[in-house]
């Protein structure tokens, strides 16, 4: 949707939202939210009636699954809880918090010789009075607004220092006045207050505005997540030279099951290559040209041993060509960075009624692709395969007689052919990307990659050897290092 549809749909979708709250609260009717005989909205009520109706107008999702956590916990000295906050999904971090008010209470006021100051002013005094740690008593605004702002501020704070987030945006709001903070780290966690750094809103000028409130608060201007594919071509719509930061190979993962009802069926593993930026903000951007797949498959050679190394150099060859598609669509040269230095996919954190833990994202190599099952995005840093051709140690461990000579076999045979279930495996016994010993089956099962792909690939044919196993622990395996 462009800028003027999107515009124009918050504008009407505010107007109904504030009309149905005017039915609500004319006299005689009736709040089926609140106690009997009480007409007015409460902080619950306003939240069910006006923010939850707003955030989705800004094209927040709400819910299980959805990109704003309601009554968020922040862990501080005291654990705090955070009516809304937005989270940017592709990099987990908190980029809007909205404390809310009920409906009912009043607009910022001054206290003594500042009751008829403008209100802008009142904001930016008891700001910096709050940053200064200055009490109610003494605060240039009554008692309540004094302790609105300390909460705001303690909020912003608390993810600043805790996880390093600097929050886009922290609003205060009974829903008859809005009061925006735009850069909320400088302002409460900064030398300068200034009456650049906020704007307030009250209801009579929400409609006129409307244009103004998308532009601060809407999802896709504060956290919009990345697309799960781009083309090259597309790269300079999300990327440019300034905000660059790094590429790394990768490749889309797709797993299909193929073959007739009548026998087992097998797994098929195609694989697209991929280019994965990332932007100075965080955000990664997943860059696939290929509509054809590369199909993983095991080839012979003319001494007629097995090798993986014709389906490698096919899968190199596309990422190399893409690599340097990238490159000349973003006038730069593209050196792919190592795997070590990859910042990873962070997990998406689960919106629960209780609200969900803020921290820092948990470091992942693989994710699933959102629109699809049995997809998932790999990045592979330098390398261009998530495989090598062999394993990087030599091992008896890739044939179930061998392990079963050590009493370590998994199962009572062999895994003579590719399966898709109970386990997964691409590769069968006695190949070199297989592994049959239960005690490595056993502590992979917890830290591996790509279980979900292959349960059964020898460790030491992976790239991601080294981020799942620390130096000690592949010194344990019965493999070795």
């Amino acid at each position: 949707m462009n800028s003027l549809a999107a515009e124009n749909e918050f504008r009407a979708g505010l107007e109904r939202v504030l009309s149905d709250i005017e039915r609500q609260l004319a006299p005689g009717t009736a709040n089926p939210q609140a106690h009997a005989r009480d007409e007015a909205l409460h902080e619950h009520d306003t939240r069910v009636h006006f923010f939850d109706h707003l955030l989705k107008l800004l094209r927040w999702d709400l819910g299980l699954g959805g990109n704003v956590a309601q009554e968020a916990r922040i862990k501080a000295a005291t654990t705090k809880f955070v009516d809304y906050v937005g989270v940017n999904q592709d990099t987990r971090a908190p980029v809007l918090i909205l404390e809310a008010k009920a409906w009912d209470k009043p607009i910022i006021r001054g206290k003594g010789e500042r009751q008829n100051w403008p209100k802008v002013n009142l904001i930016v005094e008891a700001v910096r009075h709050v940053n200064a740690g200055g009490n109610k008593a003494s605060s240039p605004v009554t008692a309540d607004w004094h302790e609105h702002l300390s909460q705001l501020a303690g909020y912003v704070r608390d993810f600043w220092e805790q996880s390093g987030h600097a929050v886009s945006r922290a609003v205060l709001s009974s829903g008859q006045w809005l009061l925006v903070f735009t850069e909320p780290v400088s302002t409460f966690c900064g030398s300068t207050v200034n009456d650049r750094q906020f704007l307030l809103f009250e209801r009579e000028s929400y409609v006129e505005n409307a244009k103004v409130i998308f532009e601060l608060l809407a999802r896709v201007k504060l956290a919009n997540v990345a697309p799960d594919r781009i083309r090259p071509s597309q790269l300079g719509i999300y990327v440019n030279k300034k905000d660059f930061v790094s590429a790394y190979h990768g490749m889309l993962i797709c797993y299909e099951e193929t073959g007739t009802v009548l026998f087992a069926k097998r797994p098929r593993i195609l694989v697209y290559p991929s280019v994965i930026i990332q932007r100075e903000d965080g955000t990664l951007f997943p860059v696939i040209d290929a509509e054809e797949p590369v199909p993983m498959q095991v080839s012979r050679t003319l001494s007629d041993a097995e090798t993986l190394g014709p389906h490698l150099e096919e899968v190199q060859a596309a990422a190399e060509e893409l690599l340097q598609s990238c490159s000349d669509e973003l006038g730069l040269h593209l050196a792919p960075g190592e795997l070590a230095d990859f910042p990873g996919f962070p997990v998406e954190p689960e919106m629960g009624p209780s609200g969900s833990d803020l921290g820092e994202p948990r470091k992942q190599f693989v994710k699933p692709v959102r629109s699809a099952s049995n997809n998932w995005l790999a990045v592979t840093g330098s390398q261009t395969h998530f495989l090598h051709e062999r394993p990087k140690v030599e091992c008896l461990f890739h044939a179930w007689a061998a392990c079963n000579a050590f009493g370590r076999s998994i199962g009572a045979n062999a895994l003579n052919s590719p399966a898709t279930r109970d386990p997964r495996a691409f590769f069968v016994d006695g190949q070199h990307h297989h592994c049959a010993h239960r005690t490595v089956t056993d502590r992979r099962s917890a830290r591996c990659y790509i279980k979900a792909i292959d349960a059964r690939t020898c460790c030491n044919a992976c790239v991601y050897h080294g981020s799942c196993w620390s130096p000690e622990d592949a010194r344990n395996l019965p493999c070795g290092n």
